[in-house]
């Protein structure tokens, strides 16, 4: 099973690699093409752990309730009114 996986990710990440080239090749040529290219290599590739791991700890606190995104019903300190 890890076998598959490990080439679905591969299979995923050439295929982002080269859309990303290719975008950068189309909207202004050879060189931002290549950089396009070079800088997704760096996120899918070399940054990958540190993207899941990041996820995982969101997905975590957000699950557990520890993170919330409504509004403080609190005040600040300095703001008796």
């Amino acid at each position: 099973m890890k076998t598959r996986d490990n080439l679905i990710a591969s299979v995923v990440d050439f295929t982002s690699i080269v859309f990303a080239y290719k975008l950068g090749v189309a909207q202004l040529g050879l060189a931002a093409g290549l950089g396009y290219g070079v800088f997704d290599a760096w996120l899918v590739i070399w940054q990958r752990e540190r993207i899941a791991t990041g996820i995982n700890a969101l997905s975590t606190k957000l699950k557990s309730g520890s993170y919330s995104f409504k509004r403080r019903n609190t005040t600040l300190p300095w703001d008796n009114e």
